[in-house]
């Protein structure tokens, strides 16, 4: 079989191994268990915190979904916090092991990735905006849709540190699950890429899948979304390290402060706009944005330093372990 396998950069392998936290325990078993858990408890944090909300602050529980308020969104963001209590605990018992290290084997965030994170992910978001609001999206002659204000400037700046900081705990549970807990622990059993890195990010993007709100559309973001999960697998075993990945979600996510899409999660979205998600529109949007992720990805592996002297590479060879 021809070897396709990844070249490293520091970190990523020998024994700073992004993966070498998850080294001790990395039992298929002890994984699925770890999995099943994890989201035992997110679950329950769910249903408990919706509950509380909307007995304390007098709503719906179930219109919390719909995070259609400033705090309806809050409180959807807040249930989050299930997924960090239940990797504390699954790492912590299951496989001794500090929750600091799904960062990676320093146990500390890598603020400057993530800050470069942030910068790619804004510099692609405004890249593709400017593209879809001048009318000239790739294959389709559909004109934009329109956009108009959701929150007054004052009210929006206020609720602002909120949204990032409850966003930021988002993301970083969406990571420290998917980038964090289940790349550590598939990579430390095999070696074949289409195992560590393809069926997580299939199952992430699986997650997505909504064909009642999207219609066809819902293909192309479950394609997204799993290219985007790979991009993110593979950023961080190059870096070695959570904090880029986390960047690149963090300014993705973010975006819907700023513009959102009517009806989905726009409690927060100072603007919105009010597209047919079902429509061809939408579609090249999504393949755009995707194409435009991929080609960054691919800009960005070429020319990142690496280290040829690192002995061990990702992953030897795609389809075998």
């Amino acid at each position: 079989m021809t070897d396709v396998s990844l070249p490293s950069s520091g970190p990523s392998s020998g024994a700073d191994a992004f993966w070498t936290p998850a080294q001790s325990s990395p039992q298929l078993w002890r994984s699925l268990l770890g999995l099943f858990l994890i989201h035992v408890t997110f679950f329950a944090a769910t249903f408990g915190i919706i509950l509380a909300g909307g007995a304390l602050l007098g709503f719906n529980p179930q219109s919390v979904l719909d995070a259609g308020t400033p705090t309806k969104a809050m409180v959807f963001f807040a249930t989050f916090i299930g997924y960090h209590i239940g990797l504390w605990v699954v790492v912590r018992f299951l496989h001794k092991r500090p929750y600091r290290s799904l960062f990676g084997p320093t146990r500390k965030v890598r603020w400057r990735h993530f800050a470069y994170g942030v910068i790619a992910a804004l510099t692609i978001a405004l890249a593709t905006a400017l593209i879809e609001t001048s009318g000239h999206l790739p294959g389709t002659s559909i004109t934009p849709p329109d956009i108009f204000q959701h929150m007054g400037f004052a009210h929006w700046i206020t609720l602002l540190p909120f949204a990032l900081g409850l966003i930021f705990l988002q993301i970083m549970a969406e990571e420290l699950v998917f980038r964090g807990y289940l790349l550590q622990q598939l990579r430390a059993r095999f070696q074949s890429f289409w195992i560590w890195g393809l069926l997580p990010s299939l199952i992430f993007g699986l997650l997505h899948f909504d064909p009642t709100t999207y219609g066809i559309n819902a293909y192309f973001y479950v394609l997204h979304t799993t290219v985007v999960g790979v991009i993110l697998s593979l950023i961080t075993l190059r870096t070695g390290n959570i904090g880029a990945a986390a960047g690149l979600h963090m300014a993705n996510n973010s975006t819907l402060l700023v513009l959102g899409n009517e009806g989905s999660l726009d409690g927060l979205s100072l603007f919105l706009s009010a597209p047919d998600l079902t429509s061809p529109y939408v579609g090249a949007s999504i393949l755009m944005q995707t194409t435009a992720s991929a080609l960054a990805f691919a800009l960005w592996w070429r020319l990142a330093p690496r280290t040829p002297k690192t002995p061990q590479a990702i992953a030897n060879a795609v389809g075998e372990d």
